[in-house]
């Protein structure tokens, strides 16, 4: 391989396994995924896992071990899928298909179908050499090879796979390999859309005559971020191997490990720098392995090992995008609680059904676990300790659930909780009133949990500085909002809430109330444990308006 004598390049975004291999890039050796998958000997393995993880490269590896096209290549010299002499017979050995469906993006359904066709063309593409076989039946050929396949009736769109397998396996005399990257794409981009009950109805008919109904294929790989359940994809299919983040036996396979990790950072220069790596990119449980983000760990090296939100700046996730905003309150603060830190108990299900999407918290849960924005350890009976996996995505966790559960004008954002490390009352009362008038109506605004769910939302974009708890035991109770600071430039802060529903003499109850929320705060020490400069603050809230009262403590 190139690059000897000097570091091999970062593979920051490529996902090309021959390409990587020759082109002189650090490769992480996942290849024992091939001996797995020859001695698994399963018909049809689905391996779902979130993007970004190293799905497409190792479909990419797949099939240049498997395709005959590569004989006599170099490509896993030194690695480890070389210490298992079973899998030598089927070394390039077989017709390989590739069915790439990542760029299906449905906007209207008119345009799905030429769209599809076109995938198909560029599927059979490496195929016309078939054309001109006399072992090849001349009706398939005259039927699925006479013409380019954007031109095909929707009946020949449909059944066009199997009939190129057995068209292979004439010509070659071995059933040819079927592996399919982002099976789930088309399914997720047409969610929420008119196009969404046609898109699911025509590929779940594509992908039974592809993997149920085909005796001419030899097995199949097939990717995704989810595995869809009511839509039946994958209803009625022998032999299907799947694996998701909570599977055991390729636990390894996808994203990187803390050996593989500390590897990296010891070859780039910098083995110091392995505990940075660890609290911004670990965090992941998949199966019985703790996982690392493989795209933002090699996106942070390439950069000089500077620490940033990488794999928040690639694609986003539409679905998420719906749970988010049709979350009911409970959903909310469960949310919030994750994001201020705490580890959740909740049932969720690794299979996705799409119907309960924005309807279910169990959908918002699995979905979130499934596509990598949260981390989810098995207790037993379908339950799973939730939390975010690392500092990386507390920043994207913090936007999505800003963005999605609330709609804030962010600019109020800054001036709230400059005042209130400031210590400057009568600007924390305006910047209340300024954030409560302007985002919400009364109706949502019933009780002090209600104040306590949107300010401690809001504080969770303070995370670089403090660790932001709600309801969090402290001292003698349980306080509203606790902000303990990270950075002793700054101080800590307690803040107790109370809500006046009285109709009279409003001014003098709510500085009641304002008063009890203080003294709530000594009585009950939730203080305790903090060193240095503290700010209490009790606050009563009148519909839109605030009463604040402060006092400052020196621990």
């Amino acid at each position: 391989m190139k690059g000897e004598g000097r570091l091999l390049a970062i593979p920051s975004g490529v996902d090309d396994f021959r390409e990587i291999r020759e082109g002189g890039y650090y490769f992480v050796d996942k290849s024992e995924l091939v001996s797995d998958i020859v001695n698994d000997k399963s018909k049809v393995f689905l391996f779902t896992r979130p993007r970004r993880f190293g799905k497409s490269l190792n479909l990419s590896m797949i099939d240049a071990f498997f395709n005959l096209e590569y004989k006599g290549n170099k490509w896993f010299d030194g690695l480890k899928v070389n210490s298992h002499p079973e899998v030598e017979k089927h070394r390039n050995a077989y017709p390989v298909i590739i069915l790439n469906m990542k760029d299906l993006f449905v906007s209207r359904r008119d345009m799905f179908l030429p769209m599809f066709k076109g995938m198909l063309s560029r599927t059979f593409r490496p195929f016309e050499y078939l054309k001109t076989s006399d072992k090849v039946s001349e009706s398939l050929r005259d039927l699925y090879l006479g013409k380019d396949p954007v031109y095909f009736e929707d009946a020949r769109a449909l059944d066009s796979i199997p009939a190129l397998c057995q068209m292979l396996e004439q010509h070659h005399g071995v059933k040819p390999i079927v592996l399919i990257d982002e099976y789930d794409n088309p399914i997720n981009n047409a969610f929420n859309k008119d196009t969404y009950d046609y898109v699911v109805g025509f590929i779940r008919e594509f992908y039974s005559l592809v993997l149920k109904s085909n005796p001419h294929m030899s097995f199949a790989v097939v990717t995704g971020v989810m595995q869809i359940a009511k839509e039946s994809i994958f209803s009625g299919l022998n032999n299907l191997r799947v694996d998701n983040v909570f599977s055991k036996k390729f636990d390894e396979r996808y994203g990187f490990t803390e050996p593989e990790v500390k590897d990296l950072c010891s070859y780039y220069g910098h083995p110091e720098k392995f505990e940075e790596a660890k609290e911004w990119y670990n965090g992941y449980r998949f199966g019985n392995a703790d996982i690392y983000n493989p795209w933002s760990l090699l996106t942070y090296i390439y950069n000089d090992f500077e620490p940033g939100t990488y794999w928040a700046d690639t694609s986003g996730n539409d679905i998420l995008d719906v749970l988010l905003e049709n979350a009911d309150k409970d959903t909310n603060s469960v949310l919030v609680a994750l994001g201020n830190g705490q580890a959740v108990v909740k049932g969720i299900n690794p299979t996705v059904a799409m119907e309960d999407v924005g309807k279910k918290p169990t959908a918002t849960y699995s979905i979130m676990a499934v596509a990598g924005y949260l981390n989810a350890v098995p207790k037993g009976d379908n339950d799973y300790r939730l939390s975010i996996p690392n500092r990386e995505m507390y920043k994207v966790f913090y936007d999505k659930v800003i963005d999605s559960v609330w709609r804030f004008d962010k600019d109020l954002f800054k001036p709230l909780f400059d005042s209130m490390e400031n210590a400057d009352v009568p600007k924390m009362e305006e910047s209340l009133f300024m954030l409560f008038s302007k985002n919400f109506p009364d109706i949502l605004l019933k009780d002090e949990a209600d104040y306590r769910l949107v300010l401690a939302t809001i504080a969770l974009g303070r995370g670089g500085r403090y660790d932001v708890g709600i309801e969090r035991e402290a001292g003698n109770g349980r306080a509203d909002i606790i902000m303990r600071r990270n950075d002793p430039r700054y101080p800590n802060i307690v803040v107790e809430l109370k809500k006046s529903r009285s109709k009279t003499d409003i001014f003098n109850t709510m500085e009641k109330e304002a008063r009890k929320a203080l003294t709530q705060i000594k009585t009950k020490e939730y203080y305790l444990g903090m060193k240095g400069k503290t700010y209490l603050y009790g606050v009563c809230f009148q519909n839109k308006k605030a009463k604040v009262l402060f006092e400052e403590m020196d621990l």
